[in-house]
């Protein structure tokens, strides 16, 4: 298995601000897994408007 990165900057309603948030993805094979987002996305208020947390998982394969 290996590790890869993805940085992802936009808006956060939480911070009212912008933000870069570290997305970590797990691959196996053509498989491209969301393991991480160091931004407390499963916390967050604002989870199901999160522009980010949208892309985040559009870079999973």
């Amino acid at each position: 298995m290996e590790i890869e990165e993805e940085f992802i900057s936009g808006f956060c309603r939480t911070c009212n601000g912008g933000t870069t948030v570290c997305c970590e993805y797990a691959v196996e094979g053509d498989k491209r897994t969301l393991t991480f987002m160091d931004c407390a996305h499963d916390r967050c208020v604002n989870l199901a408007a999160c522009e980010i947390y949208k892309q985040a998982h559009e870079l999973e394969r």
